[in-house]
């Protein structure tokens, strides 16, 4: 009788616990179930991109002051913020007139590290870095043998033409 006593509240613990992650943000929408991956937007969509891997790589190979002790994924953010928030217009995603100008205003406190601030060469050197990896366009070519490649500057990836449909 015990064990029959101890499996039915084990049974209860457990449906108590369950209904408990069970919650509500309050607008009628349940919330997505534990473990559930997130949505990504467009921030981390961008973060993706072949360009902005290359762009990490660039970087820590000549600013390894600047690198040292940040993860990928911070350098990742920080250039993903040159590209969507200073070189285009956040409200259109088109190219902001003044777009370079804000970058490089931005530059040196967004990539700060360790006490050592990017100073004008530098930025500007992080800003063409940014322009040719990261913040480049990525076009699609077709070859002849109906092979779909993806490229930006520096980064390649081969598809199968139905992929980049």
């Amino acid at each position: 009788m015990r064990v029959r006593s101890a499996v039915v509240c084990g049974i209860a613990l457990v449906a108590l616990v369950a209904l408990a992650g069970c919650t509500s943000a309050g607008d009628g929408q349940a919330d997505p179930p534990a473990g559930a991956p997130p949505t990504a937007g467009p921030f981390e969509d961008f973060q993706q991109r072949p360009g902005v891997a290359s762009f990490v790589e660039v970087f820590r190979t000549t600013f390894p002051d600047l690198a040292d002790g940040r993860s990928d994924e911070a350098i990742a953010s920080d250039v993903t913020h040159v590209c969507l928030d200073d070189l285009r217009d956040p409200s259109t995603g088109q190219p902001a007139p003044d777009g370079e100008a804000a970058a490089l205003r931005h530059i040196p406190s967004r990539f700060e590290r360790n006490g050592i601030t990017p100073d004008t060469v530098t930025a500007r050197m992080i800003l063409s870095f940014a322009k040719g990896t990261a913040c480049g366009p990525v076009h699609v070519v077709e070859d002849s043998s109906s092979t779909a490649h993806l490229s930006s500057s520096t980064a390649h990836l081969v598809a199968g033409a139905g992929a980049a449909a």
